[in-house]
């Protein structure tokens, strides 16, 4: 038994010997491979399999953070996605009960409420651990999209306030912070909006900053260094202005305010702004409905108003100007209108596009418009978009704008498409449509239309449905545009706007075909004048 023994104790030290030669003699590999092929390993990593990698020792964690430092990333954190992601795999386990028993429903729906709480959690764990590998880092674009709740019981806030603050204090080139949950809000219904913490930030490479569903204050912030594109979206502005905001952004270019909440002078300065780039899209002040805008914009290359009402706006000094979209939805057009579009109308007659919706051209005419006064006031003009329903009313802010635009190329008509269309009622406002009376609208102008005899080239028709007054401007402008070369004309009738069965529709189509067949016969002042007709 002792010789057994101690062979046994032989035979042990012998394996402990070898096994123990061996590990000297394995060789970890990782430690010898360049850095510069490790990130590039790394590199086709999806960033969340980079963070479970972090976890699993000190020196992986190193590595990540290295590569985080080297690598600019990408980081897009959305709490709705994430915790439908975990939800996806952690919902399979529960089973939704078979009977209408109440107490089975019950603790199904709260097991539920748990597995939410707990994906979310997790989301919430996820986020804290990639901020924090990528503490000191530049990152290319940061979302983060997290639902505020203004009572909630968990802290979440507080972990939001954290990460924003994180956002404006780290490298961060491109940052989209919002906290709708997805819901649209009009500037009215804004409530509960969450604040921004206050502080004294001074982002230094921030070039491009969207704000969604919350309030914002200037006085939060020294400086924009480097910041040239700010969006609001369903923001409330307090304590600033455009002027202050551009004066803390000197390369600040673009900005756009979407349903935001804006204080009455927001949009009023003495001092020149040097933006190319202004979108002010159904904002209102905290008092009224519709804001004063009074700036001087010399190097304004794009300016788009649309809202429910208009006051007196003055654009000054924007001679560089390419591209203007009004549109106003306010339902009167009176001369007290008249004025505050011309008003606009006069400090956007630089442009070289134009895109005006109904209620503008029906205003344009009226009493006291300056354009009146200045018949080729948009000398640049060479695009004019209209968003019309070429109603008789409109006629005469078409002429206007025709005589304003001596040098126009290309006009395009955007037809509004009604939600439905008596066949039987259509049919009988265009019954004698091969008889045109003889004094219209059209046929009485005597004005001199300069671009009508120079520079029109092309006439773009979308939604055409063949009624009585879109023959009659057409048939207008073949008899006078001189060097027409090409109207196309765009039929998207969708099934939806015909009341009543298919034959209908097919009757329609063969209607469209015989104006389209009228408008060929049609007299034509240019002989190099083709008339095209699409189905969409």
């Amino acid at each position: 038994m002792e010789s057994n023994s101690r062979s046994y104790d032989k035979d042990k030290n012998l394996v402990k010997r070898r096994t123990k030669q061996h590990k000297s003699d394995t060789i970890d590999y990782m430690n010898y491979i360049p850095e510069a092929i490790l990130f590039h390993i790394l590199s086709f990593l999806p960033h969340r399999e980079l963070i479970v990698m972090s976890l699993l020792s000190k020196r992986w964690k190193g590595i990540v953070a290295s590569f985080f430092s080297v690598i600019p990333q990408n980081l897009n954190f959305n709490e709705v996605e994430m915790t439908r992601s975990i939800l996806r795999k952690d919902i399979q386990l529960l089973q939704l009960p078979l009977t209408g028993n109440f107490a089975s429903t019950r603790n199904y729906l709260q097991s539920l409420y748990q597995l939410i709480h707990a994906a979310r959690e997790k989301s919430i764990q996820f986020v804290d651990q990639s901020f924090l590998l990528h503490s000191g880092c530049t990152i290319n674009n940061l979302l983060l999209s997290f639902q505020f709740e203004a009572h909630e019981e968990y802290g979440y806030t507080r972990k939001i306030n954290s990460w924003v603050n994180f956002a404006f204090e780290n490298e961060i080139r491109e940052l989209f912070l919002d906290f709708s949950a997805g819901q649209f809000y009009e500037a009215s219904d804004l409530t509960e909006l969450y604040e921004l913490p206050h502080g004294s930030f001074a982002p230094k490479v921030l070039e491009t900053l969207i704000l969604k569903f919350c309030n914002f204050r200037s006085s939060s912030f020294q400086v924009f260094e480097s910041l040239q594109r700010l969006s609001l979206v369903q923001v409330e502005i307090f304590d600033s202005s455009l002027a202050e905001l551009a004066s803390k952004s000197p390369l600040l270019q673009d900005v756009n305010l979407e349903n935001c909440v804006i204080p009455e002078n927001f949009l009023v300065s003495d001092e020149d702004i040097t933006i190319k780039k202004l979108s002010v899209v159904n904002c209102e002040t905290h008092v009224w409905p519709t804001y004063s805008i009074d700036l001087s914009t010399p190097c304004l290359l794009m300016l788009t108003i649309l809202g429910s009402y208009l006051m007196t706006t003055h654009i000054q000094n924007a001679t560089q100007l390419l591209d203007v979209f009004v549109g106003i939805s306010e339902v009167h057009a009176d001369h007290v209108q008249g004025e505050a579009l011309g008003s606009l109308m006069t400090g956007s007659m630089h442009c070289q596009s134009l895109t005006l919706t109904t209620w503008s051209i029906q205003v344009l005419p009226t009493r006291n418009n300056s354009l009146e006064r200045l018949p080729n006031a948009f000398n640049n003009l060479k695009h004019l978009c209209l968003a019309v329903g070429l109603a008789k009313q409109e006629f005469p802010g078409i002429s206007c704008l025709l005589r304003s635009s001596p040098n126009l190329e290309t006009l395009t008509l955007h037809m509004h498409e009604p939600e439905i269309v008596d066949w039987e009622e259509f049919q009988e406002d265009v019954l004698d449509i091969f008889d045109f009376e003889e004094q219209t609208y059209w046929e009485t102008q005597n004005w001199i239309f300069n671009c009508l005899h120079n520079s029109l080239k092309e006439v773009v028709i979308h939604g055409f449905l063949g009624s009585i007054n879109e023959m009659r401007l057409l048939q207008f402008l073949l008899e006078k545009a001189r060097v027409l070369e090409r109207i196309s004309i765009i039929s998207n009738l969708a099934k939806h706007i015909l009341a009543g069965d298919p034959q209908q529709q097919i009757e329609h189509m063969q209607f469209q075909c015989q104006m389209f067949q009228m408008l060929l016969n049609f007299p034509k002042a240019s002989t190099q004048a083709r008339i095209t007709l699409y189905r969409s």
